[in-house]
């Protein structure tokens, strides 16, 4: 019996030390694997580089003078003002402060068109705070300050459209209309939008006339914030208009003349739309963005803002036209089984984005009409990338996929249209 339990103990023991040996067997190849993998990376991103630099916001900012961005200042430190007599907390007034000092940052360095779209975010962080203090602390105030403020806006909506149609009516020049007059006509388009979000907003809040619970004194607070930030969204797009529509080229250019080249998009958009009934998170994603471009694309089209219409009708089509390589990115990359296989496929579509990029032009129009492709999805891509390799993880998601994927179709689709319509509008 004795020499039994011996025996059985030398099995557990023995089989405790193999056990032992196969995991740490298995740990070293799974380390090794690990090494592979983010070596693969780190070599991808410290060998392959992304060299377009853009070029549309030195143009931007050349449209752009200091005291547009005081008038800019101004208005923060107006809403700021009110924010103080009504005794708001000091974290709130630090906020706007910290924004502030970002817009002389800029100012200072003579960087007048992001230190103009800076001070405007300032402003809308400002009326953020004012719409969720006034709607819980005096709801006749806010409702009071409110409808000053859609008499205002609609005003100021009014005169900057009737100023960019007479700007246009005297004639304008080409390239300034598609850099600078995107700016004036989308803004134009986002006001408009944002101002009717800020009524949608304030229709939900009047549902809530004397909120008790805590809940209900939640919603308030959120949704008063969301008329005003709204609103001053739609003051800001369109002082920006007003801003750049004082400062553009003259020229002999009619944008009438792009009027057969975006009808032609809408035809491009309306034979490749599909309806986006995605379940996977990257193609909902992409289908977002598309909604969002064909929104305001057809808007444009239906205002005759030309330049913002072929903007957001390429990258509309750009999406569409490639939903189905989402699909199958997203397919293929479920079936692979090993971090190295994933890196791989990432870093090919990173190659690949490179390439289009690469073969783009450096002027400030395609700078311009790629400016997502380089700035937002390539670089968060490559940020994606980078934090795995500082965390040491060896399973890649599908999000620099993704932004690859984006970088690449924008590019595609924009940069050829953009020197086709260069070279055949200025001839």
């Amino acid at each position: 019996m004795k020499k039994k339990v011996l025996f059985l103990l030398f099995l557990a023991v023995f089989g405790f030390l193999a056990y032992s040996k196969y995991l740490q067997h298995e740990r070293a190849i799974k380390e090794a694997e690990l090494n592979n993998t983010l070596n693969l990376v780190q070599t991808d991103l410290e060998t392959f580089r992304l060299g377009y630099n853009s070029t549309h916001w030195a143009y931007l900012n050349q449209k752009v003078c200091e005291k547009d961005v005081e008038r800019a200042i101004e208005r923060v430190l107006e809403l700021r003002e009110m924010l103080l007599k009504l005794n708001v907390s000091d974290d709130e007034i630090r906020d706007i402060d910290v924004c502030l000092n970002e817009t002389y940052y800029y100012q200072r360095r003579g960087q007048f068109y992001v230190a103009l779209t800076e001070g405007r975010s300032c402003a809308i962080l400002a009326a953020d705070h004012l719409g969720s203090t006034l709607a819980l602390g005096n709801r006749t105030e806010f409702l009071k300050y409110v409808r000053g403020q859609f008499r205002s806006v609609e005003a100021l909506q009014n005169k900057t459209a009737e100023k960019w149609k007479q700007t246009l009516g005297r004639g304008i020049n080409f390239t300034d209309y598609l850099i600078t007059g995107f700016v004036v006509e989308d803004n134009i388009i986002k006001a408009e939008i944002s101002l009717n979000q800020s009524r949608d907003f304030l229709e939900k809040l009047d549902r809530i006339p004397n909120p008790t619970t805590s809940q209900e004194i939640e919603n308030v607070s959120i949704l008063g914030s969301w008329v005003t930030s709204y609103l001053e969204f739609s003051r800001s797009f369109l002082m920006d208009s007003a801003v750049l529509t004082s400062h553009v080229t003259p020229g002999t250019f009619d944008p009438n003349g792009l009027r057969n080249n975006v009808h032609a998009l809408v035809d491009d958009l309306s034979r490749v739309d599909v309806p986006c009934e995605f379940e996977e998170t990257m193609l909902k994603v992409a289908c977002d963005w598309k909604e969002y471009h064909k929104k305001r694309g057809l808007l444009g089209v239906e205002k005759g803002y030309y330049s913002a219409a072929t903007y957001h009708l390429l990258y509309a089509i750009a999406i569409d036209e490639h939903l189905h390589e989402f699909e199958a990115l997203n397919s293929t990359f479920a079936t692979l089984k090993t971090p190295t296989e994933k890196v791989k496929i990432v870093l090919r579509l990173r190659h690949e984005s490179l390439e289009s990029i690469k073969d783009c032009s450096r002027d400030p129009l395609t700078s311009l009409y790629i400016q997502d492709a380089v700035g937002w999805y390539f670089r968060h891509g490559d940020a994606a990338l980078e934090m795995m390799v500082r965390l040491r993880t060896d399973d890649p998601t599908t999000q620099p996929l993704y932004n690859y994927e984006m970088a690449k179709i924008i590019a595609k689709k924009m940069c050829p249209y953009v020197a086709m319509l260069s070279q055949t509008m200025e001839q």
